[in-house]
């Protein structure tokens, strides 16, 4: 492996590694707009240049391969002095959209500003700027204001290279230049809201976050995305138990840094028609009913001897309450839980899978299998545990406990609905289809009066004189 030396200091390094990436490995930072980790490098933005001994002229760090004994400066007075000439050209035609910039915040502009640059500005008001379109809609899910953009590259190459849709490109040139789509295309694909994550700037904003929350209010909070097989592993925004967005963390055995659009929208399932309190059917109507009541009732109905029970758990449960219903179902001398999974959908070769439950391959490997509508049919009672709103298990008027976290047609159904902490507000683990374990825990309190799925089976089989620790 060639060793580089970086301000005086040896490291070892991959054979390939350019500058940056060996400094960046290593707790040197160089600033840089162009670079990502998973993209193709450009080298356009000319903000990592660096000394590096032997050589003429200033080297961009991104596109400079490290050889043997290589020495490399970042901090020497010329590459401060050149930053900061490239932070003023870069800075000349950027209008000053701070106050009203989604971006603002998270901004790597106004970021390198700070620590990089802190000038003032050589332009005079009557100098004036070069105007561009702004708040121009671009798709369903995206709007870009082209006056903001710094050119850096990003989002062509991420649509060119990962998404694979070739739908925007420069138009114009020098400081006229401007991204934009090809005559009759819009940016509407499964990863389109990854520009306003590749995006440095806030060139690119998403139409269903636009003007919601400041992100400075929100508490990003590292979980599992269980929309589908894959498991990527992203943020979860809230703030005052509100959830905002879902972005993508970086995993790059998993997702890389990218996560599809319908996962980040499922963030809506988080907020929308939740289940908050205990509900009881009355003269054939859900009423609300205290949590003493409620138990009280499911446990009449699930106690032995009064009737065949089937039950039967969502193929997006997570581990611990898979097996914490299969001890239940066995101390009540029913049937292995069936898997309640939802419909097959599309899939590519990115991140999609076309199974959309999180953690089928968890539940099966517990021995968790089996058709729910057969369970349910050969029933005279059945407890039924939700964990995403993607079923649509008719109950045929059996006598059903349902414990969901959304308001569901099952919960309709129901003559006891006990609500469920959703995956935000619970700890567990889901195992995806390669196999890989991974653990989430709770990113806020849950909604309401809802209990996590685990408490709530553990309640009842104690209230059934069972113990399933």
């Amino acid at each position: 492996m060639p060793k580089v030396f970086i301000n005086g200091r040896e490291f070892e390094v991959a054979p390939g590694a350019t500058v940056l990436q060996a400094a960046l490995a290593n707790g040197i930072y160089v600033p840089h707009f162009c670079f990502h980790p998973h993209l193709p490098i450009s080298g356009c933005c000319r903000m990592c240049l660096v000394d590096i001994e032997g050589m003429p002229k200033q080297q961009i760090a991104c596109a400079t391969t490290v050889a043997e004994g290589m020495k490399v400066q970042t901090e020497t007075p010329a590459v401060i002095k050149s930053r900061q000439i490239v932070m003023e050209f870069t800075l000349k035609n950027h209008p000053l959209d701070c106050p009203i910039c989604d971006k603002a915040g998270e901004c790597t502009l106004q970021d390198f500003y700070m620590r990089f640059d802190g000038q003032p500005s050589r332009l005079s008001l009557e100098d004036g700027k070069v105007h561009k379109s702004k708040a121009l809609i671009m798709g369903p899910t995206l709007m870009l204001d082209q006056e903001r953009c710094i050119l850096c590259d990003r989002c062509n190459r991420f649509m060119c290279e990962v998404a694979r849709d070739e739908c925007i490109t420069f138009a114009q040139r020098n400081d006229r230049a401007v991204i934009t789509a090809f005559p009759g295309r819009e940016v509407n694909n499964p990863y389109s809201l990854c520009l306003t994550d590749v995006c440095p700037v806030g060139a690119w904003t998403a139409r269903d976050f636009r003007f919601r929350k400041r992100v400075w209010f929100l508490k990003p909070m590292p979980s599992i995305c269980p929309s589908c097989a894959r498991g990527c592993n992203i943020f979860i925004d809230q703030a005052d138990r509100v959830v905002y967005r879902i972005w993508p963390r970086r995993n790059d055995q998993v997702n890389r840094s990218w996560a599809c659009d319908a996962g980040r929208m499922a963030y809506h399932a988080l907020n929308d028609r939740r289940l908050t309190q205990p509900l009881v059917k009355k003269g054939g109507v859900l009423a609300p009913a205290t949590w003493e009541e409620a138990m009280a009732t499911a446990a009449k109905i699930l106690k032995p001897g009064a009737g065949k029970l089937g039950t039967a758990i969502s193929a997006s449960a997570a581990c611990e309450e898979g097996a914490a219903a299969m001890k239940l179902a066995s101390a009540l001398g029913a049937a292995i839980p069936a898997l309640l999974a939802g419909q097959p959908g599309d899939e590519d070769e990115i991140l999609i899978r076309a199974d959309k439950n999180a953690n089928r391959a968890g539940l099966e490997k517990l021995g968790l299998r089996g058709d729910p509508a057969a369970a349910v049919g050969k029933a005279e009672a059945v407890l039924l545990l939700e964990a995403l709103p993607i079923h649509d298990l008719e109950l045929l008027g059996k006598a059903a406990v349902v414990l969901s976290p959304t308001h569901t047609k099952a919960v309709d159904q129901a003559l006891v609905a006990l609500p469920a902490a959703a995956y935000s507000e619970t700890s567990g683990t889901y195992v995806n289809f390669q196999g890989l374990e991974q653990k989430f825990q709770p990113v806020m309190p849950p909604k309401g009066q809802a209990r996590p799925a685990l408490e709530i089976l553990k309640d009842l089989a104690q209230r059934l004189g069972k113990r399933i620790e």
